[in-house]
């Protein structure tokens, strides 16, 4: 048996990495040039920009964006003002007020990326309707009010951060930085005018942030602090903004100082060393904001920039995690529920690549086959709420063509002697991240077409924030389809069905308590993998809930839930659950699919795969219980029927509503104790022609001494599982 609780990678060893990470200026006024512009394209860099965009890499996305912002954008009035609709409380946001918060956001991005795409084809090419462009945007925005009274109907001010603050967001992380460019070009009176209204604009962003988010409180890998979702995602534009206007505002060097060591000494609070994202992989995804900072300081010349644990081991979440092909995944979603490698997941993939040399974040964006145009050939196609925007990759790139793309290596490349002593190993198929409490599973890492995939979660982040009620929860994918998926649908944030099914514990695959999961949107609600290792034909890991499930129940009633998941020769998935309670209770073990579920009696059901291709045959073994069944392909909440119908579409959405399948085992007798083993065996259930195979049902019992005996054909498979041993026979 190797113990792979805390094993360190040989090519993320923190000897390594704690190296450059650790020059992080003490003194975060150090590292800013004496000279403006600061952002974007930094003085001095001007020629060298003008020649990537025009004979370099860049000149195919230049001209793209130069030819859209021509034919669609020039021309293009500055909108008028947006107004207010209604309390902005999340809590009060129905499915119309939603409709409008977002086009207040959709307005504010086509402002923010027609400036900043005029600014630099005014760099590029020196043409004065390009900086007129620009110039006419950045004062049309700054007449714009704050402080809405809301309450006396719709009035202007709707894009202030304490109403709208995703408005907010998508105007302040880009007007700076095009001001920063044009600087020496606007008279006195225009100057005068964009910073006033961008000294109130900060004040109140940083004011908002510090107080919505207590950033200041924060500590890496812990949301002990009373801190927020947003107020975190704002932080790198604080700190851009903060250089941009370092000559204008005295108060921007206090912004960047707050910015810098908040990314020196404390980012990032949801995750730590491993790479870890607490609130899941869509909000992983979140990072390319954080990036944007990163590459602020690549252009800057700091050695801090991407040096530390967190930023080498944060792209592994993504390879682990998310697959080519759409499927759920923990936690909130905006794609229907869904998640795949998109094309702007890729080409960040491609920058990290470069940035890190690392030839596995290569082969992994190479396995990107969703067909939407990668972000940086898009040009000024559908800005709306879309970040970041093709300009914003047009100048990344470029800060990062000095380093060269490494060669891909695959993902599950067997040990190989190197041209040294020391040996050069692929990825492992299975990966920890124990700072966020997540385990992933593969039997063929990189190849989606023939993997299985699990992930299992036992989390200390709770079901806070973005997260679930989903503690000892699983998810199976097979052979580029999902299996057991994570039923997690969000229309719009605290929507009915968003928050009374998809944030609770009835929608995941583990258990309830007498009908009762965890307590949704809890930090409390927490989970913790105690177990994490690898023998030659297994993994083994063991997520401990009891903390979770206590929430919703009498102090004192609920002594242990946990859950031992094994991964047995890559090819069948073994779950135990132990319960044990003060006084009987009934126990309910759930499971839930994109298409049809069919209980069979006998402790065994079938469950059809999300394309139709794929299927998994469970059984269950439970001595002593009687389990009655319940199969629905109902919500008990309903899907908003906007969303149902397709009425509300746009490029991020691929994924369909539609109903899925949810069964559920009520135990009918009560009971103290529960021991609860299932056997799960994903296949393929088409044959290449078409034809539909017919497996044996894999069976199970236990034996007199406690071991469970799996049959399927001529497969024997003998698992003796405690709480502190395994043996596998």
């Amino acid at each position: 048996m190797r113990s792979l609780r805390r094993t360190a990678f040989l090519l993320w060893g923190l000897s390594a990495l704690w190296g450059p990470w650790a020059q992080a200026a003490t003194e975060p006024a150090s590292i800013v040039p004496a000279a403006a512009p600061r952002t974007n394209v930094l003085a001095g860099r001007h020629d060298a920009f003008r020649a990537y965009c025009t004979t370099g890499e860049g000149a195919k996305a230049f001209a793209k964006l130069k030819a859209d912002l021509d034919a669609k954008y020039l021309a293009l009035p500055f909108p008028a003002e947006p107004v207010t609709y209604g309390d902005p409380a999340p809590s009060k946001r129905t499915s119309a007020m939603a409709d409008q918060w977002r086009a207040v956001q959709d307005t504010c991005g086509v402002i923010s990326a027609v400036a900043e795409a005029a600014s630099l084809c005014w760099i590029v090419t020196g043409e004065e309707k390009y900086l007129t462009k620009a110039r006419d945007f950045l004062l049309g925005a700054a007449a714009w009010h704050f402080a809405p009274d809301w309450k006396s109907g719709a009035v202007v001010g709707a894009t202030d951060i304490y109403y709208n603050d995703e408005a907010h967001f998508r105007l302040w992380r880009k007007l700076p930085l095009v001001y920063d460019q044009l600087r020496d070009q606007l008279t006195p009176a225009e100057k005068s005018a964009i910073l006033a209204h961008f000294r109130e604009r900060g004040r109140r962003s940083v004011e908002w942030i510090e107080h919505e988010g207590n950033i200041s409180q924060i500590t890496r890998n812990s949301i002990a602090a009373d801190l927020s979702s947003h107020p975190v995602r704002f932080m790198p534009m604080t700190g851009l903004t903060a250089l941009a206007l370092w000559d204008d505002l005295p108060e921007a060097r206090d912004w960047w100082t707050y910015a810098y060591q908040f990314y020196r000494d404390q980012f990032s609070p949801w995750g730590g060393d491993d790479g870890g994202w607490g609130e899941g992989t869509a909000y992983w995804r979140g990072t390319f904001e954080h990036a944007a900072f990163q590459d602020a300081l690549l252009a800057l010349g700091d050695p801090a920039a991407y040096a530390s644990p967190f930023w080498r081991n944060s792209p592994l979440f993504a390879v682990y995690h998310v697959q080519p092909y759409l499927h759920t995944t923990f936690g909130d979603t905006s794609n229907a529920g869904r998640f795949n490698l998109e094309p702007v997941i890729a080409d960040y993939m491609e920058h990290l690549a470069r940035v890190q040399q690392n030839g596995f974040l290569r082969t992994y964006a190479e396995l990107c086959t969703d067909r939407r145009p990668r972000p940086i050939d898009k040009g000024l196609d559908d800005l709306s709420r879309t970040y970041p925007t093709a300009a914003e990759f047009l100048v990344r790139n470029f800060i990062a063509s000095a380093y060269p793309l490494p060669a891909a290596r695959p993902l599950n490349e067997p040990s190989r002697q190197a041209q040294g002593p020391e040996p050069v190993a692929g990825l492992p198929p299975q990966r920890h991240f124990a700072d966020v409490g997540w385990v992933s599973l593969h039997s063929a890492l990189g190849d989606p077409a023939n993997d299985i995939h699990v992930t299992f979660k036992s989390s200390p982040y709770g079901s806070f924030s973005h997260s679930h009620a989903d503690q000892n929860s699983f998810i199976l994918n097979a052979y580029g389809e999902g299996l057991a998926i994570n039923s997690a649908y969000r229309e719009f944030h605290n929507s009915p069905h968003h928050r009374d099914w998809t944030r609770q514990t009835i929608s995941k695959n583990t258990l309830l308590i007498d009908g009762l999961g965890q307590k949704a949107q809890s930090k409390d609600a927490t989970g913790r993998i105690t177990r994490f290792e690898t023998g030659d034909r297994y993994v083994l890991t063991t997520g401990d809930a009891t903390a979770a499930y206590q929430t919703l129940q009498p102090k004192g009633r609920v002594q242990r839930v946990t859950r031992d998941l094994v991964f047995i020769d890559q090819r069948y998935l073994v779950l135990r659950d132990r319960v044990e309670l003060a006084t009987p209770g009934k126990l309910s073990w759930l499971l839930h699919g994109e298409k049809g579920i069919e209980w069979l009696g006998d402790n065994r059901l079938h469950l059809e795969g999300s394309g139709g291709q794929t299927a998994l045959q469970v059984k269950l073994v439970s001595p002593g219980v009687a389990w009655q069944a319940t199969v629905t392909d109902r919500f008990p909440v309903p899907v908003d029927p906007k969303y149902a119908s397709g009425e509300i579409s746009g490029s991020y959405l691929t994924g369909k509503w539609h109903n899925q399948t949810h069964l559920t085992l009520e135990s009918t007798a009560p009971a103290q104790t529960y021991t609860v083993y299932a056997v799960l065996f994903p296949y393929r259930s088409v044959s290449p022609e078409g034809a539909p195979l017919r497996l044996a049902f894999v069976d199970a019992t236990l034996t007199p001494d406690g071991s469970l005996a799996i049959t399927h054909g001529g497969t024997e498979i003998l698992l003796t599982l405690t709480d502190d041993s395994i043996q596998l026979r």
